[in-house]
């Protein structure tokens, strides 16, 4: 009881304390009020709370500092607070990375996705791990090729060394490319030949490039053919000639510009040709100066074209300038002109027999008109191969070099080896300058899609060229000749200036197109090169032409452009159509003279699309060849590949001339001995035709082919010309696989 009331005493105590304490000064206090009662919440430490970091509360209103965690961990780390424990981890991204393909580790457990690359690169394919680049090049071996000599493309832009033959055997010679086969022949070179400038054959079926001639010579100068010698022409200048205006010759086939007169006087004026003078020049003519070929002067500051001289006459040749007349004509022989088999010309009108061939050697077999080889492996080319950088395997053991690329492209820049193409995408291929005229020569394949005109090319490869104008006029530009089916676009200032001209027609055959444009002295523009996207024919080889409008095509009917603006080019104008190069020789990529028979090996790249027969394929690029008949009488010309395997298919058509009609037209898709083009035709002597072989290797797209063109006397049977290589009584089948010679 006692206990009981002991307490409720204190809690009074306590009560009255909470209840008036706070209004007692602290100094009038009585001394049993001033006792406070021991505290209820006991404050808890970092460690009761099992706590070693930062700070945290006592519970009893207080804060507590827990210390600190080593380097290697956090405070909270782990995931409990005022705990240490690991650092939480930040996961990495692909850009900090570097990456921008393919899964990545994102260094925390994760996987992060870094997109996919656009064709045709791939992840990794530079040797870059998630990094887009070309696809990674595996390759090959002698082996796995089926190659035992001589060197051969790895495929990745490396040559292989497959190895030597044994003392009775030579590289390709059996006809496959890099394999020991037997073969005679031997190449010979520049030095054996005495030749030290030019291409010349090297005996086997292959060209030698015997380099070039030193300042002030020319190749041939002397008269003897691929021999540097003294030029033995020197150009006159203006100040040398006393001309002050207008037009003038410079005695070497050239003109000089030579300036343009004050307004009070005139060219000639004062009757002194290309003079300024007082008074009005009458121009003269070339029949009233009794000229009839070459070019001279109309005495008032331009230049007359007088024409040209028949086959057999020379502009001079008599020794009466701007007269045509014949030379005296000194006959060559056999042995002068190298030749030991066939009938050849003797560059006078006659004929030369110059013999046969022994056992196992064909006429031209090596290649070479009129001698006696036996045919062996044939070399590629860069251009058959369609290679324009880079060492590449010709093929028979040798190494062809197919050059540099300019900037900004690079060897395989799209991951193609020995192809030049620009890695990233440009808006400008080249900077042709202020030339004038231009005549290009170009691909688009392995181009990129940089441009996209108003009339057409979104989706197709182009090339782009700056040109700067020269002088102020009105300007042409085309796409004569091109193997795809080409758009033209001009633009003004550049890259990303206002498009001034856009055409996808315009030239009256093939693929080109063409526009013309005004434009002042020292303006630049971007000239594009583009193709109809979608459907076949939207990359290729082609060729783009740039020249001053003019009011005539006459004057130039050889340069492959459509100078005047009217849709026809060259010989297709009417106003070229009398120029007497126009029946073969101008526009002839080779001239086989009055050889027979004839064995020739040739191939189209970079030859342009400057034909059409009534067979074959479009937008293809073709070869012309002008032979000319050293007797009357019936001949066949075909183009049997012999053991070629890489004989593309192609059509074959006789022209009377460059724009002349068809005689015969025979095509094959994939020509063998068993069957190929072959054509029969009776000529008189000296009667010419243009002989053109036309590529249709592939339907939607230009390939160049390479073939073998054979003419020959036609005979009314194979039997005794089984070993030539020839279709000689024109059945479509040649030696063994001619029944007249035991085939079936």
């Amino acid at each position: 009881m006692g206990r009981t009331v002991g307490w409720l005493g204190w809690l009074w105590l306590l009560g009255l304390w909470a209840a008036c304490g706070r209004t007692l000064p602290e100094e009038t206090t009585p001394s049993r009020l001033a006792w406070r009662p021991p505290p209820l919440c006991v404050p808890m430490t970092c460690e009761s709370q099992g706590l070693d970091c930062g700070y945290a509360i006592d519970g009893c209103g207080g804060t507590l500092h827990c210390g600190e965690c080593s380097e290697d961990q956090a405070c909270g780390g782990g995931g409990v607070p005022n705990v240490c424990g690991p650092r939480p981890c930040v996961p990495s991204t692909c850009a900090a990375r570097g990456a921008t393909c393919g899964p990545l580790p994102d260094g925390c457990g994760g996987v992060l996705d870094c997109g996919t690359c656009a064709t045709p690169e791939v992840c990794g394919g530079a040797g870059v791990p998630n990094a887009c680049g070309p696809p990674a090049c595996v390759p090959t071996t002698c082996k796995a090729s089926g190659k035992n000599c001589g060197q051969v493309a790895d495929g990745c832009g490396g040559v292989l060394d497959c190895g030597a033959c044994g003392p009775d055997e030579t590289c390709g010679g059996g006809g496959t490319a890099n394999v020991c086969g037997l073969a005679p022949c031997v190449p010979t070179t520049c030095e054996a030949l005495g030749k030290d400038c030019g291409a010349v054959s090297d005996g086997c079926g292959g060209v030698l490039e015997c380099g070039v001639c030193g300042e002030g010579r020319t190749c041939g100068a002397g008269g003897v053919a691929n021999v540097c010698a003294a030029s033995p022409c020197q150009p006159a200048t203006c100040a040398a000639l006393g001309k002050s205006c207008g037009e003038v010759l410079d005695g070497c086939g050239g003109i000089l510009e030579c300036g343009a007169c004050q307004a009070d006087a005139t060219c000639g004026g004062a009757g002194e040709a290309n003079v300024c003078g007082a008074g009005t020049c009458v121009p003269t003519t070339c029949a009233a100066q009794g000229a009839n070929c070459g070019r001279v002067s109309d005495g008032c500051g331009a230049v007359l074209e007088c024409g040209g001289c028949l086959a057999s006459e020379t502009c001079g040749g008599a020794g009466v300038p701007h007269v045509c007349g014949k030379a005296a004509c000194t006959p060559a022989t056999c042995e002068a002109l190298g030749r030991d088999c066939g009938a050849v010309s003797d560059g006078c009108g006659g004929t030369l027999e110059c013999g046969a061939c022994g056992e196992g050697l064909t006429c031209g077999g090596g290649g070479v008109p009129n001698v006696c080889a036996v045919p062996g492996c044939r070399p590629d080319t860069c251009g058959f191969l369609g290679a324009t950088c880079g060492a590449v395997a010709d093929g028979c053991g040798g190494t062809l070099d197919c050059g540099a690329c300019a900037a900004p492209e690079t060897c395989g820049g799209t991951g193609v080896p020995n192809v030049c193409a620009p890695p990233e995408p440009v808006c400008v291929d080249r900077d042709l300058g202020s030339a004038l005229p231009v005549s290009l020569k170009g691909s688009t394949v392995e181009a990129r899609d940089d441009h996209a005109a108003s009339c057409g090319g979104a989706g197709a490869p182009d090339r782009g060229y700056l040109w700067t104008a020269p002088r102020a006029g009105t300007f042409t530009f085309d796409t004569a000749r091109s193997a795809v089916r080409s758009v033209i676009a001009v633009y003004a200032d550049g890259c990303g200036g206002e498009e001034l001209a856009c055409a996808t027609g315009g030239i009256s055959y093939g693929g080109g197109a063409r526009v013309a444009v005004t434009l002042t002295q020292g303006q630049r523009v971007l000239v594009t090169v583009d193709a109809v996207a979608g459907g076949a024919f939207t990359q290729g080889s082609f060729e783009l032409h740039i020249d001053e409008l003019r009011a005539t095509e006459a004057g130039a009917c050889f340069d492959g452009m459509d100078n005047d603006g009217d849709r026809w080019v060259d010989c297709a104008d009417t106003e070229c159509r009398d120029e007497p190069r126009c029946k073969g020789q101008g526009c002839a990529h080779h001239d086989l003279g009055s050889a027979l028979p004839v064995t020739f090996q040739g191939e189209t790249a970079l030859s342009g699309d400057g034909f059409q027969g009534t067979c074959g394929a479009l937008l293809q690029q073709d070869r012309a060849h002008l032979w000319t008949a050293p007797r009357a009488g019936t001949f066949v010309f075909d183009t049997s590949p012999g053991n070629d395997p890489d004989a593309g298919g192609h059509a074959l058509y006789l022209l009377t001339g460059c724009r002349g009609t068809e005689l015969g037209c025979s095509a094959h898709p994939h020509p063998t001995t068993k069957g190929a083009p072959a054509l029969k035709l009776t000529l008189a002597q000296g009667q010419s035709v243009l002989v053109v072989v036309d590529g249709m290797a592939r339907p939607d797209q230009d390939t160049p082919i390479r073939y073998t063109l054979h003419v020959s006397e036609w005979v009314s049977s194979e039997a005794g010309h089984c070993h030539d290589g020839a279709d000689n009584d024109a059945d479509g089948r040649a030696d063994d696989a001619d029944p007249d010679c035991g085939g079936r």
